[in-house]
């Protein structure tokens, strides 16, 4: 196709910049430039001041985890509460990041996963919970996990396998290890739990996980679901429970 002279003198002028719509297109971007400038400022201002948090003369020390899940339960709250139907989505993986971000200045938190049999979504929970801050390693059994989060400051993320009644022994045989945290699935149903060596008094407060053997006491009122049982042994996370962090009852961990 033959190009004429006046296609081919427009086809080598360069576009027209100055058109309202590119005045307005770029109006927004410089906004966009400035406002991320200021959430980059504002980042860097959090994390100064997240690595004061573990020095401060008040800070809790002892033989625990650097976690407090009843901060981090509040701080999402106070801010879910405030959004917009615009923002709230982005609210809690945005704020995961930068509350992890914000632990990496107060020391290294590595996860020990075990996640059975499934399909790989334990992984991807998992990183959505704790962030791309810390160090992620599988294990091949869940005593291995259980192992390593009560050797090392390490929490152990554990798939709730039907074949692998890892919880009972979480019971019976590490008492200073605590359910801190559930990975859900789309309708609200724990299909991994967090466990790790947390200060009890920092538990948020909420669903309360219990194993027992035996019967069904209950955990006070609220709603309660069976999440797995093995040989006489029962997994039950009672919603909005009121009982307290008694191991002798079963209580194996809380959550917001």
């Amino acid at each position: 196709m033959l190009t004429t002279p006046r296609a081919r003198d427009a086809a080598q002028e360069p576009a027209n910049d100055l058109t309202l719509e590119c005045l307005t297109l770029q109006a927004l971007r410089h906004e966009i430039d400035r406002i991320d400038e200021e959430m980059l400022e504002l980042l860097n201002r959090r994390l100064q001041i997240a690595r004061r948090v573990g020095r401060a003369k008040d800070a809790p020390h002892g033989p625990y985890l650097n976690l407090r899940p009843d901060r981090e339960a509040a701080v999402l709250e106070r801010l879910m509460d405030k959004a917009t139907d615009l923002t709230r989505p982005a609210v809690a993986p945005i704020w995961r990041e930068v509350i992890a971000a914000g632990l990496a200045q107060q020391g290294t938190i590595s996860v020990a996963l075990w996640r059975g049999t499934e399909d790989g979504r334990t992984w991807d929970r998992a990183r959505q919970r704790f962030g791309s801050q810390v160090t992620y390693m599988g294990v091949a059994n869940p005593k291995a996990a259980l192992d390593a989060a009560r050797l090392g400051e390490t929490v152990a993320v554990l798939n709730l396998s039907a074949d692998q009644p890892w919880w009972i022994d979480l019971e019976r045989d590490y008492p200073d290890l605590w359910v801190f945290e559930s990975l859900d699935d789309a309708r609200g149903t724990p299909v991994a739990l967090c466990v790790g060596r947390i200060d009890p008094a920092s538990l948020a407060k909420g669903r309360v996980f219990s194993a027992t053997a035996g019967g069904d006491a209950g955990m006070g009122e609220g709603r309660r679901r069976t999440l797995a049982s093995h040989h006489g042994w029962t997994l039950a996370v009672t919603e909005g429970g009121a009982q307290g962090l008694d191991r002798a009852q079963g209580v194996i961990g809380r959550c917001g």
